[in-house]
């Protein structure tokens, strides 16, 4: 049962990402503007790094006690 959670959750997603990615349409007379495309990936990044230090960290100090 758990297995069939975890597939349909993931049919989901992969179908909805197409949807969710759609852009609207602009007309030739639009002129185009350089845009930084980060949208805070490097902030999330940067925590998992910090985060995986940590526990890194913790566990290792529980193993010397």
């Amino acid at each position: 049962m758990m297995n069939f959670k975890k597939i349909s959750i993931l049919v989901v997603v992969a179908l909805s990402t197409k949807v969710l990615l759609a852009q609207a349409g602009f007309d030739d007379d639009v002129t185009d503007f350089a845009v930084p495309v980060d949208g805070g990936i490097t902030a999330i990044v940067g925590s998992a790094i910090a985060y995986g230090v940590y526990k890194f960290r913790s566990s290792k100090s529980k193993s010397n006690d």
